[in-house]
């Protein structure tokens, strides 16, 4: 191959990315290869010498992979938006763009992008593919369009809004509780909580569970209660699925929901869901948490930095455990995965050759986007870039988890540099933000290395609740999801229709009332199966039914 050695980028003749190797067929350089692009500057201003052709972010892209962007326009803010839309609806798109689900829809139903199928399914491009398959290739199943995939996508972590089931562990110590190992299990600790006074002040004044009317499974988050749902009954309120047909189905409508709502519906009789649930909200459900009110919550593998983080910080003995449930014992285990697709980066089929971007891609996740260390390195915000990076979709998952084992279990690695290696060389891309996350400074690595309990342990200068909310957010919630193994739920429609933007607020509120109404039991002397009936006749009947097929005619059969 050619020699790189006297290729240089910017001002400071900053070199082709030496971590790459470049004798690799998946390492393909489009030196001299120029794409127009469109923007978006935010509000970061450049510094002198750069411009929005020339600056640290277009630096480092040439760096890596050899294409030369061009501007053809640039905005910030809504601006951009605007300008962007107006692009899409007159042809006059770019050479690349990043865009999102609905308008890589319409890009598609106009053919205006690029078809990447081949490249993306069955070219030679390790580092990416690993990265979707950490995910079930899920991002790729959801760009199909009747088979074929236009865009290159754009992936975050799974699991990042998982609602994990916390429980306080010095309340189940207290009252002699075992570890529950079902919802069954998780019934009789709420109720335990309620009756038994566990936190000590002579009053049964303590919830069983405290939750939010939240039922969305595109993300989860705080008392959301999705995950009831897709484990009793397996309905997937908020998103989309596929049917054994091959037909959509919207997840709410499901007919396995009846059973979810019937359980949900037995824990409010039984006072389990606090009465005025419908009106709680973020705040309500932390304070509740933090006065010692309740010692479960649904929330995150992030929670003792939200939900729980009054109660770590007001109450010293506060100890928490993480767990994941499913309806039965033994049974599969179901977690809201979040949305597939970030953004998607689209190729003008017009362009020279449209493989350069997979190409591209791969590099630019391989060699990490963040090569900020260098001489005149100048950080504008991210607002130039022109690809962003993905992690795997496992990514608080097996390499958190599996590094913990390997450095407190088994001891094979006991430097953070291992740890980094070992990211990089099993994830496929550069993890260092996730690494010095866990193991910043001496806290959560070192507690567990001597043996002590991270609620006290107390090192360089950082206290013993930040030490202990660290352990929480980077072992147990973490911990509770490999033991879990949860199947990812995601929906396989991102997007927008247009009956969605004529029909969709108004279906939203009937779905929320009803859902309240058949958990509270409101439901007119009906049975909860009968109510549910009526409420997806009447859904279909007011604009459900054409969503449905505009979502079908998008993706295909």
């Amino acid at each position: 191959m050619a020699d790189l050695s006297s290729i240089t980028f910017g001002p400071y003749d900053w070199p082709v990315a030496e971590n790459l190797d470049y004798s690799e067929p998946y390492n393909k350089r489009f030196d001299g290869m120029e794409f127009t692009r469109i923007v978006n500057t935010g509000t970061a201003e450049l510094p002198d010498g750069m411009t929005v052709d020339e600056n640290t972010i277009t630096w480092i892209f040439e760096s890596i992979t050899g294409l030369k962007p061009k501007a053809l326009w640039s905005a910030s803010g809504d601006a951009f938006s605007q300008k962007q839309s107006q692009a899409i609806a007159s042809g006059e798109i770019p050479d690349f763009m990043t865009v999102s689900m609905t308008q890589y829809y319409m890009l598609v139903k106009s053919g205006l992008i690029a078809d990447l199928t081949h490249e993306l399914r069955e070219g030679n491009h390790p580092t990416i593919q690993k990265l979707y398959e950490a995910g079930g290739n899920q991002a790729l199943d959801v760009l199909e369009v009747d088979g074929r995939i236009y865009g290159i996508p754009l992936v975050g972590a799974q699991f990042d809004g998982s609602p994990l089931i916390w429980i306080r562990k010095d309340w189940m110590e207290k009252l002699n509780l075992e570890t529950p190992k079902s919802l069954a299990d998780l019934e009789e600790i709420a109720k335990a909580f309620m009756e038994k006074d566990p936190d000590g002040n002579g009053q049964n004044d303590t919830y069983g569970i405290p939750v939010r009317a939240s039922f969305d499974a595109s993300y989860g988050g705080d008392g959301n209660l999705c995950d009831i749902f897709l484990n009793v009954g397996g309905a997937a309120p908020g998103i989309w699925q596929k049917q054994e047909d091959g037909t959509v189905i919207y997840g709410s409508l499901m007919e396995g929901a009846k059973e979810a709502l019937s359980f949900l519906n037995s824990w409010y009789e039984q006072g389990i869901i606090p009465s005025d649930f419908a009106t709680w909200d973020a705040d309500t459900l932390n304070q509740a948490v933090g006065d010692d009110k309740a010692g479960i919550v649904f929330s995150p593998w992030w929670g003792t930095w939200s939900s729980m983080n009054n109660s770590i910080n007001l109450n010293a003995s506060a100890e928490w455990s993480a767990y994941m449930l499913s309806a039965e014992e033994g049974g599969e285990i179901c977690s809201a995965a979040g949305n597939p697709v970030q953004g998607i980066f689209v190729v003008n089929k017009n362009f020279e050759d449209p493989s350069a971007f997979v190409y591209a891609y791969d590099m630019y996740c391989l060699a990490g986007y963040d090569l900020g260390e260098r001489e005149g390195y100048v950080e504008i915000n991210n607002a130039y870039n022109i690809m962003n990076g993905s992690v795997p979709g496992n990514a608080y998952i097996l390499p958190i988890q599996t590094i913990m084992e390997k450095v407190v279990d088994t001891g094979e690695m006991t430097t953070i540099e291992e740890v980094k290696e070992y990211c990089k060389n099993e994830a496929g891309v550069a993890l260092d933000w996730v690494v010095e996350g866990a193991f910043k400074g001496k806290t959560v690595y070192d507690a567990l290395q001597e043996g002590k309990n991270p609620r006290e342990a107390v090192y360089e200068g950082i206290d013993a609740t930040t030490t202990y909310q660290q352990y929480m957010q980077w072992w147990e919630g973490p911990n509770a999801l490999l033991k879990g193994n949860p199947r990812p739920v995601s929906t396989v429609f991102q997007g927008s229709t247009e009956s969605m933007e004529l029909y969709g607020s108004f279906l939203s509120t009937m779905e929320q009332d009803a859902y309240v109404n058949m958990i509270m039991g409101n439901t007119d002397g009906k049975s909860i199966s009968d109510y549910f009936d009526d409420f997806v006749q009447s859904y279909l009947d007011q604009g459900g039914a054409e969503i449905t097929a505009e979502v079908q005619e998008t993706i295909g059969g």
